[in-house]
């Protein structure tokens, strides 16, 4: 899920991987794919997370109201910028970063992408959209492992589901009774989300889940 960018929530606002999921509303429709993702308004460089992002992850989770656990910054990708960063993250040239790990209970076989998140100085310029692509690039190549029968998922608010769509995601129905299951770990998350983003955002706010059309493979 992201913050500030598009959409784990301004209209425009990257979608947080962690955040509640988008309505059925929101599906992309099988007669029209969904156009590319725009092209990068800012040229950024991607290193792995060390365990010196971990303070910056940590406090921008807790910020953005987003999932504080499962926040091991060796499964980060961290994006930086030159020159970038005012007020009190001025000096940093770090100006977005997310996750993709592997959902507990799986064997390797189900993935989460979560924790996507723009600092403020960089919002607005498709930050984002390049973390999230980059990510989905990086699971299709096969940096991650288990090489087969691998399904990349995330959880976000159904007001920014439109967000990843052009990025190959699509909203599970029911993310109870999917076919082929998903994991119970992941369920459970589903559910407890859902009960805090309605406590947290008001009683209207919904959350989703949403899945790479093709897998590992992108097909």
């Amino acid at each position: 899920r992201l913050v500030g960018e598009a959409g784990r929530p301004p209209a425009q606002q990257s979608p947080l991987a962690s955040s509640p999921l988008p309505s059925t509303a929101l599906l992309p429709s099988s007669s029209s794919p969904s156009p590319p993702p725009p092209p990068p308004k800012v040229k950024l460089s991607f290193r792995q997370g060390l365990p010196t992002d971990a303070p910056l992850i940590r406090q921008s989770m807790q910020d953005a109201r987003m999932n504080p656990t499962f926040l091991n910054p060796l499964n980060f990708i961290v994006a930086e910028q030159d020159g970038q960063g005012k007020g009190k993250e001025k000096g940093t040239n770090v100006v977005g970063f997310g996750q993709v790990r592997p959902v507990a209970g799986a064997n390797e076989r189900v993935w989460e992408l979560a924790s996507v998140y723009v600092l403020s100085a960089a919002r607005g310029q498709g930050v984002g959209s390049q973390i999230v692509a980059k990510l989905v690039r990086d699971f299709s190549s096969d940096i991650y492992k288990a090489a087969s029968a691998r399904r990349l998922v995330l959880l976000t608010l159904a007001e920014t589901a439109s967000f990843y769509t052009p990025h190959g995601f699509t909203v599970l129905p029911d993310p109870v009774r999917a076919e082929p299951p998903l994991p119970p770990l992941l369920v459970l998350e589903f559910l407890a989300g859902s009960v805090v983003a309605r406590l947290s955002r008001g009683p209207g706010t919904k959350l989703v889940v949403m899945e790479l059309l093709g897998g590992a493979g992108g097909a």
